[in-house]
């Protein structure tokens, strides 16, 4: 019987492993790799359980599966072990999913208040919502704002310190998806998207997929020379799906695997237990990152991440 249930313990920690490898669209892997990393815990108890059960042998094939599992989320905290010094001028960035435009709006600018983002980007933004932050004072604080308010989930909004230009709305996705050039002063210009790739379920994940595949699509298509870019908004995908994986190629990297930051999960923030999947993410290119982590929004199912930046020329 301990063997037994030690085999089942390393089955689901196997399965944990399959989904962050492969890429699947399939509707169950994709779940899967959002539940990977819980799934790969059961390695630990199915190592022990194998070796009570079934000796030296149990202990080698549990211990196994437990180093495989730890090789695949090594890259999250990697970061810890170096050090590094860098120059450059500080940008802040914050992302926030609203909920439908649920979230309380003078609790997002509060967390603009303690964060002092330069740009706060902002999925599922409704035409009330935005007119909540407004009243609430995003403007007061950051007082040059693209938007793209929608209802159903479908609007975005970037509200920015500095002037903007270059205001794009990307046209192929079913979420707005936005860009804007932020005119930082005495340093580079960042290029700023606000994204949004829609959940591989309950929907069918070909959406989902192509999506994303877009969007890598687009990152790619930014010139090398053209300054420092940054990526963020709620990706509805973690570090085990291959798929957001495929982002971080080339030069552009997770903000928080950069210093090491670990699993920031940011969903679901509005159930009885602790959110258990990073979902939301920033990434950058040509930025050095200095500091991670995540921003408490009442009545979103979602936390907020933050990012502070340092740019560098080109």
């Amino acid at each position: 019987m301990i063997i037994v249930l030690g085999a089942v313990f390393v089955a689901v920690a196997l399965l944990g492993i399959a989904a962050h490898l492969v890429d699947s669209t399939g509707q169950f892997m994709a779940v899967a790799a959002a539940l990977a990393r819980l799934l790969m815990v059961a390695a630990v108890p199915g190592a022990v359980l194998l070796g009570v059960g079934a000796g030296w042998w149990g202990v080698v094939a549990g211990s196994l599966v437990v180093a495989v599992a730890f090789s695949t989320q090594f890259p999250l905290v990697r970061a810890r072990l170096r050090k590094r010094s860098v120059q450059g001028t500080p940008f802040g960035v914050m992302s926030a999913n609203i909920l439908l435009g649920e979230a309380d709006p003078g609790a997002v600018v509060a967390a603009v208040d303690a964060h002092a983002p330069d740009v706060l980007t902002v999925v599922e933004l409704t035409r009330s919502a935005h007119e909540g932050l407004v009243e609430a004072g995003i403007l007061e604080r950051l007082p040059y704002p693209f938007v793209s308010a929608a209802s159903g989930g479908n609007g975005t909004g970037i509200y920015s310190r500095y002037p903007i230009g270059d205001e794009t709305r990307h046209d192929g996705y079913i979420t707005e998806l936005l860009s804007v050039r932020v005119q930082v002063p005495d340093a580079p210009w960042p290029l700023v998207f606000a994204v949004h790739p829609v959940p591989p379920w309950p929907r069918h994940p070909s959406a989902w997929a192509r999506e994303l595949a877009a969007l890598r699509q687009l990152m790619d298509k930014i010139p090398l020379d053209d300054g420092p870019v940054v990526v963020s908004g709620d990706f509805n995908a973690t570090f085990d799906h291959k798929r957001y994986r495929n982002l971080l190629r080339d030069r552009y990297r997770d903000a928080a695997m950069e210093v090491g930051a670990g699993h920031l999960a940011t969903y679901s923030a509005d159930a009885w237990y602790p959110p258990l999947i990073a979902i939301d993410h920033i990434l950058v290119s040509d930025a050095a990152v200095i500091d991670v982590g995540v921003v408490e929004l009442p009545g979103s199912d979602h936390r907020g991440i933050r990012a502070d930046l340092l740019l560098r020329a080109p």
